[in-house]
């Protein structure tokens, strides 16, 4: 059975995948979601780390022969209606930063969840793919949202549309991860870029999170007028005036989140 490990350290949390073998197939789940959830509602964990057990997968997605031979049962349309509560993949509000460290084969699923993190560093021998259209369908869980707002939109169709594998040169070629390292130095590369996030005030991070992702969708000018505001808002904060005293005592802050 699929095991899903939880780890805080200081302010950063870190959520490991293992399957019940080494390609961590179907971890993506329940508890998967639930750690997700615990770690935006806790106002002491302030960024998260999410990567996969072992070496060679970060996650190679779910069981797709067994849902193959399932036929995935009868489409309903109050299914497709029915209000579902929202996930990481699907649309979750998480304004807290969250790092994809991609260990290895990020197939299907796994690669929809590296997609919904905001920053994704990789192993050299990671590798990415959306096989869905071989299979009949097009990939799902926002993969066709993100990927075209993650890099351009020719590579992006050439992933979406021919369902192969692009490995770890590729994805640094076309700005899918921020870097590729050897498979040794990956967790730590991932804590420190970490720990340089959460150096800053928690509230100014999340805000530059949230108004980063909301201003993708709005014209310049209302992106600028709500920029304007959340700054003003953020002006407000204990951290804020803590940030300043830090800066002029040439110390390092100390931030509560409030």
């Amino acid at each position: 059975m699929p095991r899903i490990h939880f780890e805080q350290q200081d302010h950063i949390a870190t959520l490991t995948m293992e399957g019940d073998n080494d390609l961590n197939i179907g971890t993506i789940n329940e508890e998967f979601h639930q750690r997700v959830l615990e770690f935006r509602d806790n106002d002491d964990l302030w960024c998260l780390i999410i990567t996969g057990a072992g070496t060679r997968s970060f996650c190679a997605g779910a069981n797709l022969s067994g849902a193959l031979a399932g036929g995935f049962g009868t489409l309903r349309v109050t299914d497709l209606l029915a209000h579902q509560q929202p996930t990481l993949l699907t649309g979750l509000e998480c304004w807290k930063p969250i790092i994809a460290a991609v260990n290895g084969h990020a197939i299907g699923a796994g690669f929809m969840l590296a997609l919904a993190c905001d920053i994704r560093i990789a192993a050299e021998n990671a590798t990415f793919a959306l096989t869905e259209v071989k299979f009949g369908w097009p990939a799902g869980q926002g993969a066709i949202q993100r990927l075209p707002r993650t890099i351009a939109l020719g590579p992006a169709l050439e992933v979406l549309l021919t369902g192969d594998r692009i490995g770890a040169s590729k994805a640094l070629q076309w700005g899918l991860v921020n870097e590729v390292m050897p498979q040794a130095g990956l967790r730590e590369a991932a804590l420190a870029l970490a720990e340089r996030i959460t150096a800053n005030p928690p509230l100014s991070v999340r805000v530059v999170k949230e108004l980063t992702y909301r201003c993708l969708e709005l014209p310049f000018d209302q992106g600028y007028r709500l920029t304007n505001l959340m700054s003003a808002i953020a002006r407000t904060t204990e951290d804020f005036k803590e940030a300043t005293a830090a800066f002029g005592e040439k110390r390092r802050g100390v931030f509560k989140g409030r």
